[in-house]
């Protein structure tokens, strides 16, 4: 069971007061279960599913309700009711991790929607979360998502790592390895090589949230399943790889993490290369992702002359520090994504 931040009491946890960007009267209260059940009975599976699919999974179930009342989000650590004057509005759930806090859950009841409840919701958790020592707040969202991704921007979220490099059209690609071998690693060493690059490319390429991806969302930044190998160059390894088939069929999903001075060069294509030659067959579409945000710009363009494209990750997680030791940044190449000028 996770830490909680919250008390389980009835007392009012924050107050919207003349705090700017919230609604005026809206305040948080520790949620207990009879009013979760009427709140969630207005509720729809989507409404949860937004920032958590498998909340909306139990919302489909028999009794799915009353679980998720009495059982399931008790269990994430901390769970908040939004009051407007005497109405429930609204629900925000939080589950504690080391270094952050994930908001799992952040709901609207259907009649008090359109009004800024959820933006107030996360506006009146920061400086709860900030006096219990959370030090960042993070969410993932669906790409296609519009209204939480604004949600989540308006009130100061950043994108981390949002996209990968695509490449749809079939054909062999213009590469050559000449350097570089593979390493297969088993099931022990590859959990320990994956985060000790995960570590290595969040300070080379994402240090203004590196403490977070080394702790918070490493297991969301380790895929699972599929094959890793070291990338060596002689006897040195270099780089570390990652192959399995894509959701779609003939796809190959391929992630790389690299030394920064091989970021876009040659020898990176030759990583590719490398790793795709593991492959029984060549895929005809290939999504290449890379192990931080810094990398990915670092190598988009001569990934671009081979055919592949931007393209966003089915869910974007979205990050706020608490904290004022961080520096602003995001995980995009310099193209517009949707509804932000962030990358």
């Amino acid at each position: 069971m996770s830490r909680p931040i919250a008390r389980r009491t009835r007392q009012t946890t924050a107050q919207a007061g003349a705090q700017p960007g919230v609604v005026p009267g809206a305040h948080l209260i520790a949620a207990n279960a009879p009013e979760l059940r009427r709140l969630l009975r207005e509720l729809q599976p989507e409404d949860l599913a937004a920032l958590d699919p498998d909340l909306g999974a139990w919302m489909r179930r028999p009794l799915g309700r009353e679980a998720l009342a009495v059982a399931v989000l008790p269990a994430l650590g901390s769970t908040f009711l939004a009051m407007l004057n005497l109405e429930i509005g609204g629900l925000l759930a939080l589950e504690r991790g080391e270094v952050a806090a994930h908001v799992r859950a952040l709901a609207v009841a259907p009649d008090l929607r359109r009004r800024g409840l959820a933006r107030t919701m996360l506006a009146l958790i920061e400086p709860y979360a900030r006096e219990r020592d959370v030090r960042w707040l993070w969410m993932s969202i669906s790409a296609d998502n519009a209204a939480a991704t604004r949600c989540a921007l308006r009130n100061g979220y950043r994108r981390f790592r949002p996209q990968y490099m695509l490449r749809e059209r079939g054909g062999l690609l213009n590469l050559r390895n000449t350097e570089l071998r593979l390493e297969r690693l088993d099931e022990g060493r590859a959990l320990e090589e994956v985060a000790r690059w995960i570590e290595f490319e969040a300070e080379a390429g994402d240090a203004w949230c590196a403490e977070l991806a080394q702790a918070d969302l490493l297991k969301w930044l380790a895929p699972h399943g599929g094959t890793y190998c070291l990338i060596l160059r002689g006897d040195r390894d270099i780089g570390l790889a990652h192959a399995q088939s894509g959701e779609h069929a003939g796809t190959a999903r391929i992630t790389l993490w690299l030394e920064p001075e091989w970021w876009g060069g040659q020898q990176e294509r030759e990583a590719l290369k490398a790793t795709l030659d593991m492959l029984v067959d060549m895929p005809q579409r290939v999504e290449l992702a890379f192990g931080s945000g810094g990398h990915l710009r670092a190598s988009a363009e001569s990934f671009k002359a081979l055919g592949f494209s931007p393209a966003l990750f089915e869910r974007v997680v979205f990050v706020k520090p608490l904290h004022r030791d961080s520096v602003d940044g995001d995980g995009g190449v310099d193209e517009r994504l949707p509804d932000s000028g962030d990358a």
